[in-house]
């Protein structure tokens, strides 16, 4: 019998090691291993030591700043990480514990420019990765890698509230997207167009939701044009038709009908043009992200109103497509946009503000 108690004790000592948070770097093979627990405890580790720094006296250390071949192996164990979780509910709290882990890093260094660049070596190490590995996601497992990317889109938009929308790190996001090799590139033929489409469905949805939270309406307003700059890019640059397609169906179309429809002039005028159409009253379709726009690099205390909202996407497409690099079929295609949509480049902006 003593024995047997003995045994015990050593089991509930066994299992108290397992589950002990260290603030620590896991191993690749960790954080992909098959046993559940053993992953679990991988990631509860990884967050430890992004967020909370470490024990400099112990083996762990506090976290610095990757280097790329660092990063790398990171994503790598992370990616296969999420490609073991297979539960639904299990699927989705992971998607959110890893797309968190942008905003809660704290390296070494207090200074909250180091903790952005920190965060956006992380947001670049998991766009490399979803590029590098896409070609091996099998049709079964494609859903949850689109719930990882909305995840990760929805916590880059409030990591750039956090910024205050400020025209460096909305520069920076944008690199990230658009590099050669990049999720949203137009020069490397390697990167599948599956994943620029999948960000072109989701990204005004999840701008839409980051916009409406408490901690992000109370930044400044969001600059629209500007966040939607690698959109605007690729839409005119794209040698892909399909692609060109679907920025226009996912993004420019619905948003410019947004903005139509919380301009009482537009409104106005699409009424008198067809009297006969009597139809019930339409809200905007993305109406925090209507509401809490401004026109601009960068964003500013007091909100624009939709009108100038939308002549100022108009303005960015039409020069997109004035650039020598677009395309000539799809500066074609943006020039009758503009045309259509009532593009005037010559608009004044008396009236691109409204007070809160």
């Amino acid at each position: 019998m003593p024995a047997a108690t003995s045994r015990k004790g050593k089991s509930r000592a066994a299992a108290t090691d397992d589950t002990k948070v260290e603030a620590a770097m896991p191993l690749g093979k960790q954080l992909a291993h098959t046993d559940k627990k053993v992953r679990d405890r991988a990631v509860a580790n990884l967050v430890a030591f992004l967020s909370q720094g470490g024990d400099t006296e112990g083996t762990s250390s506090k976290y610095v700043r990757l280097e790329e071949a660092e990063m790398s192996k990171l994503w790598k164990g992370l990616f296969y990480c999420f490609w073991m979780s297979d539960k639904p509910l299990v699927q989705q709290a992971l998607a959110a514990d890893l797309a968190e882990l942008l905003l809660q890093i704290k390296p070494q260094s207090a200074s909250p420019a180091d903790r952005f660049e920190a965060s956006l070596a992380f947001l670049e190490g998991f766009w490399d990765a979803i590029v590098r590995e896409w070609a091996g996601i099998d049709r079964l497992r494609m859903d949850k890698y689109y719930l990882l990317m909305r995840k990760y889109v929805n916590a880059t938009f409030r990591l750039l509230a956090r910024e205050r929308w400020e025209k460096h790190a909305i520069s920076a996001v944008n690199r990230i997207m658009s590099k050669n090799g990049g999720p949203m590139t137009w020069e490397d033929r390697r990167v599948p167009t599956s994943i620029a489409n999948h960000i072109a469905d989701i990204y005004l949805d999840e701008l839409n939701k980051a916009l409406a939270l408490p901690e992000v309406d109370s930044q400044p307003a969001c600059p629209l044009a500007t966040v939607l700059q690698p959109h605007i890019t690729l839409l005119t640059r794209t040698p892909t038709s399909t692609v060109h397609t679907r920025l226009m169906s996912s993004v420019f179309t619905p948003l410019l009908e947004s903005l139509a429809l919380a301009s009482p002039s537009i409104t106005l005028e699409r009424d008198a043009e067809r009297p006969s159409k009597k139809s019930k009253k339409q809200e905007p379709m993305y109406a925090h992200l209507v509401m809490h726009s401004c026109v601009g690099e960068e964003g500013r205390s007091k909100r624009s109103n939709a009108t100038a909202l939308r002549r100022e996407l108009l303005q960015k497409m039409f020069q997109a497509a004035a650039n020598d690099k677009a395309s000539e079929s799809n500066r074609r295609k943006v020039y009758q946009v503009w045309r259509e949509e009532g593009g005037d480049d010559d608009d004044d902006e008396d009236d691109d503000e409204v007070a809160l």
